[in-house]
């Protein structure tokens, strides 16, 4: 339901006496009537004018037909913004709707289908000009331009057809890639982007030191991502193989993260759209954890080794579904056996065997359903 939905519902349904925003002098072809009496308007047809000089709406123009709220509305707020659209015998907004501000400059202009946004939505700067366009297909927003007064732009996301004229250069649907540099403000740019045939091409995005943050770039077939530190070290890479949208293949690839030092954190394989080995280092370059996690239908099942920073083994735990399963190693941080517990179904522990510090067997422990041992 829209904005303008709710604030009407909420004037037309609220006692005059109890609510601010209740609308106190309505009248319908030279006649008094009330929206909260429906025997005052049973039936009728044309315009009902609502007036409430101390409300937060002050005038809305109402649409009836044979009794029922359809058509045409105006609505004029306290601060003089003026809201025109039409209703449909469902109650929502249907058509072209716009926004004027208290000096009459049009502000928003949507195209609306019971309710939802269809096709070509603008909105326009104080001054006057088109600040942001935006085509809305599927209850999505599938492309989006944004401009500065002097015309630069300053946000652009493109659509694999063009979809209006503003588009087709700027998108790469002329038969070329297009160059397009986009501005934070007059004179001060936010990086630059290539569209070819509305599929992006490369991105770079800067701060406001001009220092690079973050880019991207499809070569070979492969979309890669890039994320760097203020000191323009690398923070964050993700490569991966570049699907159709509507393909049913998942995401393929690596993506890697960095310390600001230099030193290689994690590194995560994917395939058929889910992970398949994660890899972690600590600061000192020790490998931290090694996981392997494989598929069968619904079930996951996953291996992960875990490793002190001296670089020997702290534990191996086998989960499925998220829980362990099986037999869990534990090890000191000499790397000597300390503990090993076995997990059943949904997790539960059943077994527990106790090590000595030289890794020989002490004593074993059994858990029944409720936790205590025997």
């Amino acid at each position: 339901m829209s904005i303008e939905t709710r604030l009407l519902s909420l004037i037309l349904s609220a006692l005059c006496c109890a609510n601010a925003w209740a609308i106190q002098r309505c009248e319908l072809n030279g006649e008094s009537v009330s929206p909260y009496n429906g025997n005052t308007t049973a039936g009728k047809s044309g315009v009902m004018r609502c007036t409430d000089d101390d409300g937060q709406v002050r005038r809305l123009d109402q649409t009836l037909r044979d009794g029922r709220l359809v058509g045409p509305v105006v609505m004029v707020l306290a601060d003089g913004e003026r809201r025109e659209y039409s209703v449909n015998e469902r109650g929502n907004r249907d058509g072209v709707a716009r926004t004027f501000d208290a000096k009459g400059t049009l502000r928003k202009e949507e195209n609306l289908e019971d309710g939802n946004a269809v096709g070509v939505q603008k909105n326009f700067a104080e001054a006057g000009h088109l600040q942001e366009l935006h085509f809305s297909a599927g209850r999505r927003t599938v492309l989006t331009i944004a401009w500065l007064a002097d015309g630069s732009l300053t946000e652009l996301r493109c659509a694999a057809v063009t979809l209006v004229p503003q588009d087709r250069e700027v998108c790469g649907h002329a038969g070329r890639a297009s160059e397009v540099t986009l501005y934070r403000e007059a004179g001060k740019p936010v990086g630059t982007v290539s569209y070819l045939q509305g599929q992006l091409q490369r991105l770079a995005v800067l701060d406001r030191e001009g220092r690079l943050v973050r880019n991207e770039e499809l070569k070979d077939g492969r979309r890669i991502k890039r994320v760097f530190y203020a000191s323009g070290k690398p923070r964050s890479e993700a490569d991966f193989i570049e699907r159709d949208p509507n393909s049913r293949e998942g995401r393929e690839g690596v993506a890697r993260e960095w310390a600001e030092s230099g030193q290689l954190t994690q590194e995560t394989t994917w395939a058929d759209g889910f992970e398949q080995r994660i890899h972690q280092w600590y600061l000192n370059g020790k490998q931290k954890l090694r996981q392997q996690i494989r598929r069968d239908g619904r079930n996951q099942e996953r291996t992960t080794e875990s490793f002190w920073d001296n670089g020997l083994p702290a534990a191996v735990n086998n989960e499925r579904n998220g829980r362990l399963q099986g037999w869990q190693k534990y090890f000191t941080e000499t790397g000597v056996l300390a503990r090993e517990d076995e997990h059943g179904e949904r997790g539960v522990l059943l077994r527990r065997k106790h090590y000595g510090v030289q890794g020989v067997f002490e004593r074993e422990e059994r858990f029944l359903e409720d936790g205590s041992r025997i």
